[in-house]
Protein backbone atom coordinates (compact mmCIF):
# COMPACT_ATOMS: atom_id res chain seq x y z
CA UNK A 1 0.00 0.00 0.00
CA UNK A 2 2.90 2.33 0.75
CA UNK A 3 4.22 1.79 -2.79
CA UNK A 4 0.78 2.72 -4.13
CA UNK A 5 0.81 6.08 -2.35
CA UNK A 6 4.41 6.70 -3.48
CA UNK A 7 3.35 6.08 -7.10
CA UNK A 8 0.47 8.54 -6.79
CA UNK A 9 2.77 11.21 -5.38
CA UNK A 10 5.24 10.84 -8.24
CA UNK A 11 2.64 11.10 -11.02
CA UNK A 12 2.97 14.89 -11.14
CA UNK A 13 6.77 14.61 -11.48
CA UNK A 14 6.30 12.10 -14.29
CA UNK A 15 3.78 14.28 -16.16
CA UNK A 16 6.00 17.36 -15.95
CA UNK A 17 9.00 15.31 -17.06
CA UNK A 18 7.09 14.12 -20.14
CA UNK A 19 5.79 17.59 -21.00
CA UNK A 20 9.23 19.13 -20.79
CA UNK A 21 10.67 16.33 -22.92
CA UNK A 22 8.00 16.92 -25.55
CA UNK A 23 8.55 20.69 -25.53
CA UNK A 24 11.51 21.65 -27.66
CA UNK A 25 12.54 24.26 -30.22
CA UNK A 26 15.71 26.02 -31.36
CA UNK A 27 16.26 27.55 -27.90
CA UNK A 28 14.76 25.05 -25.43
CA UNK A 29 15.50 21.36 -24.91
CA UNK A 30 17.40 21.33 -28.20
CA UNK A 31 18.96 17.91 -27.56
CA UNK A 32 15.60 16.12 -27.17
CA UNK A 33 15.65 12.94 -29.25
CA UNK A 34 12.52 11.16 -27.97
CA UNK A 35 8.85 12.04 -28.36
CA UNK A 36 6.61 10.66 -25.61
CA UNK A 37 3.34 9.87 -27.39
CA UNK A 38 1.40 8.23 -24.57
CA UNK A 39 1.79 7.50 -20.88
CA UNK A 40 -0.70 4.97 -19.54
CA UNK A 41 -0.74 4.12 -15.81
CA UNK A 42 -1.84 0.47 -15.47
CA UNK A 43 -4.58 -0.08 -12.90
CA UNK A 44 -5.32 -2.95 -10.54
CA UNK A 45 -8.33 -5.15 -11.28
CA UNK A 46 -10.43 -3.12 -8.80
CA UNK A 47 -9.34 0.11 -10.53
CA UNK A 48 -8.14 1.53 -7.20
CA UNK A 49 -4.37 1.34 -7.51
CA UNK A 50 -1.62 2.01 -10.06
CA UNK A 51 0.33 -1.23 -10.51
CA UNK A 52 2.52 -0.36 -13.49
CA UNK A 53 2.98 1.89 -16.48
CA UNK A 54 3.12 1.67 -20.25
CA UNK A 55 4.77 4.39 -22.32
CA UNK A 56 4.66 4.74 -26.10
CA UNK A 57 7.76 6.51 -27.38
CA UNK A 58 9.11 7.58 -30.76
CA UNK A 59 12.78 8.01 -31.55
CA UNK A 60 15.32 7.41 -34.31
CA UNK A 61 17.63 5.32 -32.14
CA UNK A 62 17.23 2.88 -29.26
CA UNK A 63 20.01 4.47 -27.24
CA UNK A 64 18.09 7.76 -27.11
CA UNK A 65 15.14 5.90 -25.59
CA UNK A 66 17.38 4.24 -23.00
CA UNK A 67 18.97 7.58 -22.08
CA UNK A 68 15.58 9.23 -21.61
CA UNK A 69 14.12 6.37 -19.57
CA UNK A 70 17.12 6.37 -17.23
CA UNK A 71 15.97 9.83 -16.07
CA UNK A 72 12.21 9.12 -15.93
CA UNK A 73 10.96 9.80 -12.34
CA UNK A 74 9.04 6.53 -11.88
CA UNK A 75 12.00 4.42 -12.96
CA UNK A 76 14.47 6.47 -10.94
CA UNK A 77 12.27 6.05 -7.87
CA UNK A 78 11.83 2.29 -8.38
CA UNK A 79 15.35 1.19 -9.25
CA UNK A 80 17.59 4.20 -9.71
CA UNK A 81 16.94 4.44 -13.45
CA UNK A 82 18.15 0.96 -14.39
CA UNK A 83 16.64 0.51 -17.89
CA UNK A 84 17.76 -3.13 -18.06
CA UNK A 85 15.05 -3.99 -15.51
CA UNK A 86 12.11 -3.00 -17.75
CA UNK A 87 10.52 -4.65 -20.78
CA UNK A 88 11.16 -2.71 -23.97
CA UNK A 89 9.68 -3.50 -27.40
CA UNK A 90 9.34 -1.88 -30.79
CA UNK A 91 5.61 -1.47 -31.45
CA UNK A 92 4.50 -1.44 -35.08
CA UNK A 93 1.06 0.14 -34.91
CA UNK A 94 -1.44 -1.00 -37.53
CA UNK A 95 -2.30 2.05 -39.64
CA UNK A 96 -5.96 1.33 -40.31
CA UNK A 97 -8.46 4.17 -39.99
CA UNK A 98 -11.11 1.79 -38.64
CA UNK A 99 -8.98 1.21 -35.53
CA UNK A 100 -9.28 4.72 -34.11
CA UNK A 101 -12.05 4.54 -31.53
CA UNK A 102 -11.63 7.08 -28.70
CA UNK A 103 -10.49 5.85 -25.29
CA UNK A 104 -13.48 5.12 -23.09
CA UNK A 105 -16.13 5.74 -25.75
CA UNK A 106 -17.71 2.33 -25.19
CA UNK A 107 -16.68 1.28 -21.69
CA UNK A 108 -13.26 1.70 -20.09
CA UNK A 109 -9.89 1.88 -21.85
CA UNK A 110 -8.07 -1.42 -21.53
CA UNK A 111 -4.89 -2.98 -22.89
CA UNK A 112 -4.15 -6.52 -23.97
CA UNK A 113 -0.54 -7.69 -23.94
CA UNK A 114 0.11 -11.09 -25.47
CA UNK A 115 3.62 -12.56 -25.63
CA UNK A 116 4.23 -15.33 -28.14
CA UNK A 117 4.99 -18.90 -27.19
CA UNK A 118 8.34 -20.39 -28.25
CA UNK A 119 8.82 -20.53 -32.06
CA UNK A 120 8.90 -24.33 -32.12
CA UNK A 121 5.44 -24.37 -30.52
CA UNK A 122 3.67 -21.75 -32.66
CA UNK A 123 5.27 -22.26 -36.07
CA UNK A 124 3.64 -19.89 -38.60
CA UNK A 125 0.57 -19.18 -36.45
CA UNK A 126 1.12 -15.43 -36.36
CA UNK A 127 1.15 -15.05 -40.13
CA UNK A 128 -1.68 -17.54 -40.62
CA UNK A 129 -4.01 -15.63 -38.27
CA UNK A 130 -2.97 -12.11 -39.29
CA UNK A 131 -5.95 -11.42 -41.59
CA UNK A 132 -8.47 -12.97 -39.19
CA UNK A 133 -7.11 -10.90 -36.28
CA UNK A 134 -7.51 -7.64 -38.23
CA UNK A 135 -11.07 -8.57 -39.25
CA UNK A 136 -11.92 -9.51 -35.65
CA UNK A 137 -10.66 -6.17 -34.32
CA UNK A 138 -12.51 -4.15 -36.96
CA UNK A 139 -15.80 -5.99 -36.38
CA UNK A 140 -15.51 -5.57 -32.61
CA UNK A 141 -15.66 -1.76 -32.90
CA UNK A 142 -13.73 -1.64 -29.63
CA UNK A 143 -10.13 -1.15 -30.70
CA UNK A 144 -8.32 2.14 -30.07
CA UNK A 145 -4.94 1.10 -31.49
CA UNK A 146 -3.15 -2.18 -32.10
CA UNK A 147 -0.01 -3.74 -33.49
CA UNK A 148 2.68 -6.38 -33.01
CA UNK A 149 5.54 -6.06 -30.52
CA UNK A 150 9.01 -6.59 -32.00
CA UNK A 151 12.41 -7.12 -30.45
CA UNK A 152 13.97 -3.71 -29.70
CA UNK A 153 16.90 -3.69 -32.11
CA UNK A 154 18.89 -0.50 -32.66
CA UNK A 155 17.41 0.02 -36.13
CA UNK A 156 13.78 -0.68 -37.03
CA UNK A 157 14.63 -2.33 -40.36
CA UNK A 158 16.95 -4.86 -38.68
CA UNK A 159 15.76 -8.33 -39.85
CA UNK A 160 16.37 -9.68 -36.34
CA UNK A 161 13.62 -7.40 -35.00
CA UNK A 162 11.05 -10.19 -35.22
CA UNK A 163 7.50 -10.00 -33.79
CA UNK A 164 7.27 -11.55 -30.32
CA UNK A 165 3.84 -10.42 -29.14
CA UNK A 166 0.93 -8.02 -29.55
CA UNK A 167 -0.30 -4.85 -27.86
CA UNK A 168 -3.96 -3.92 -28.32
CA UNK A 169 -5.61 -0.89 -26.73
CA UNK A 170 -9.39 -1.28 -26.68
CA UNK A 171 -12.56 -0.39 -24.81
CA UNK A 172 -14.28 -2.87 -22.49
CA UNK A 173 -17.40 -2.54 -20.32
CA UNK A 174 -16.02 -4.85 -17.61
CA UNK A 175 -13.02 -7.02 -16.79
CA UNK A 176 -15.00 -10.07 -17.91
CA UNK A 177 -15.72 -8.34 -21.22
CA UNK A 178 -12.02 -7.51 -21.61
CA UNK A 179 -10.95 -11.10 -20.93
CA UNK A 180 -13.53 -12.40 -23.39
CA UNK A 181 -12.24 -10.04 -26.10
CA UNK A 182 -8.64 -11.19 -25.56
CA UNK A 183 -9.39 -14.90 -25.34
CA UNK A 184 -11.55 -14.90 -28.49
CA UNK A 185 -8.93 -13.14 -30.59
CA UNK A 186 -8.12 -15.57 -33.44
CA UNK A 187 -4.43 -15.60 -32.52
CA UNK A 188 -5.35 -16.51 -28.93
CA UNK A 189 -7.68 -19.28 -30.06
CA UNK A 190 -4.87 -20.64 -32.27
CA UNK A 191 -2.51 -20.83 -29.27
CA UNK A 192 -0.06 -18.10 -30.28
CA UNK A 193 0.55 -16.70 -26.80
CA UNK A 194 2.30 -18.17 -23.80
CA UNK A 195 1.38 -15.14 -21.68
CA UNK A 196 -1.85 -13.17 -22.17
CA UNK A 197 -2.93 -10.32 -19.89
CA UNK A 198 -5.51 -7.53 -19.82
CA UNK A 199 -5.30 -4.37 -17.75
CA UNK A 200 -7.43 -1.26 -17.47
CA UNK A 201 -5.47 1.97 -17.68
CA UNK A 202 -5.67 5.75 -17.36
CA UNK A 203 -4.49 8.14 -20.05
CA UNK A 204 -2.33 10.95 -18.67
CA UNK A 205 -2.31 14.32 -20.40
CA UNK A 206 1.39 14.62 -21.12
CA UNK A 207 0.92 17.20 -23.88
CA UNK A 208 -0.21 20.05 -21.64
CA UNK A 209 -2.81 21.01 -24.26
CA UNK A 210 -5.73 20.55 -21.90
CA UNK A 211 -4.40 22.42 -18.88
CA UNK A 212 -6.53 25.34 -17.73
CA UNK A 213 -5.29 28.17 -15.55
CA UNK A 214 -6.11 27.89 -11.85
CA UNK A 215 -8.67 30.68 -11.17
CA UNK A 216 -7.62 30.77 -7.49
CA UNK A 217 -3.97 31.36 -8.26
CA UNK A 218 -2.63 34.84 -7.38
Amino acid sequence: MELHFDRNEIVEDHVMFCRKRNLYNETFNTDSMVDILKSLPILSSDLQRIVGSLMILESTKLRHVNDMLSEEPNLVDLNGGDVSKIQLYRWRQIRDYTLRIDDGRFGFPCMMVGLDDDPENVGNTREETKKAVLEYMIKSEKVIAAGPLHLPTEFKDDPSSIPVGDLILFNAKSRENAIEFAEELPSSVAGLYKDLRVHFYNNLDITGKFVSEDPLRD
